[in-house]
């Protein structure tokens, strides 16, 4: 073949040049990251990485930028370990969202938004976020130079571990704001003298559908709350439900190396266990606050972690 007939990629060639690209000819598109990863099949059928590579191989850059795949891979690299090529399929991932947004292209996902009158800028949201989205910055708020936190879409996956964090709770995200996550919380119905128990149950913990079935076969007694992340915790909340007569609160979130958001999971039960410490140092009883962690292959366990929570605020047992 001569040289006036080989074709030339300069989408391609930039994806390479990106930091991550350079995995790009290494993958062979045999599609096991796609089986590991729950994204396709929890929130969008369209989800598939190889496809993402397919349309770079190809040349077709606007499809690419426009792809989901491009914008909801969350970098938890639960597909790594299977990759028979041992790379990190997210790094390439990474490096055509890069690309797209230095094309003026935005990430089409929900992300957290920044109260400015509320917000101290103490910058904890930043060291809680697993993405580096938020960041300082200084701006005339009345004719005084305030320091704010503000939130790069583009970086932001939505996972609210921001919002739990933020003491001054000037961060939320539509659907999971501390608002109606209180509202949630309440109980319309008499318990009938069972236990009532609020159940935090992250999205990306429980993979088959038939434990997504367990927790609608529980009587009103206990209530299932579904949050992005469990890192969109915070001790308050669990304090709020102790206060309103609720008896117990579970939180179940993933494994550390399965996080979906990298480190939220991690967060969240570090939180738990302040709160439990706190409560030993009150002398209050133990256990009514739980942080359990369910991996993607823990089928049914669900059952077994909310029944056992149940057995521990049965009323006879507290007064035994």
């Amino acid at each position: 073949m001569s040289s006036s007939t080989i074709t030339t990629n300069p989408f391609a060639d930039k994806v390479r040049a990106t930091p991550g690209g350079e995995h790009l000819d290494v993958c062979f598109a045999c599609g096991t990251c796609v089986s590991k990863c729950m994204i396709q099949q929890k929130v969008e059928p369209d989800y598939n990485p190889r496809k993402l590579i397919r349309k770079v191989m190809m040349g077709l850059e606007e499809e690419a930028y426009r792809d989901p795949t491009t914008w909801m891979c969350s970098a938890c690299d639960l597909c790594y370990e299977a990759c028979p090529q041992e790379i990190h399929i997210s790094e390439v991932i990474g490096a055509v969202k890069k690309l797209a947004i230095e094309a003026g292209y935005t990430s089409p996902l929900e992300t957290v938004t920044v109260d400015e009158t509320r917000c101290s800028g103490c910058g904890i949201c930043g060291m809680a976020c697993p993405y580096d989205a938020p960041r300082l910055i200084e701006k005339q708020v009345n004719g005084t130079t305030k320091r704010l936190s503000t939130v790069d879409s583009n970086k932001c996956m939505g996972c609210g571990t921001c919002v739990a964090a933020c003491p001054m709770a000037a961060i939320s995200r539509p659907g999971v704001s501390n608002h109606e996550i209180r509202e949630q919380m309440f109980f319309a119905e008499p318990a009938n003298g069972a236990p009532r128990l609020v159940t935090f149950v992250c999205d990306w913990c429980l993979r088959a559908d038939d434990d997504l079935k367990i927790l609608e076969s529980y009587p009103p007694n206990v209530r299932v709350i579904h949050i992005p992340c469990s890192g969109r915790i915070d001790p308050e909340m669990a304090l709020m439900a102790l206060d309103s007569g609720i008896d117990g609160v579970l939180v179940c979130g993933c494994q550390p190396d399965q996080c979906h958001f990298q480190r939220g999971s991690m967060v969240s039960s570090y939180k738990i266990n302040i709160l439990n410490h706190i409560f030993e140092d009150l002398g209050i009883e133990d256990g009514r606050v739980r942080f359990v962690r369910i991996g993607t292959t823990d089928r049914g366990r669900i059952r077994s972690e909310i029944d056992d929570m149940l057995e521990h605020l049965r009323p006879e047992k507290a007064e035994a």
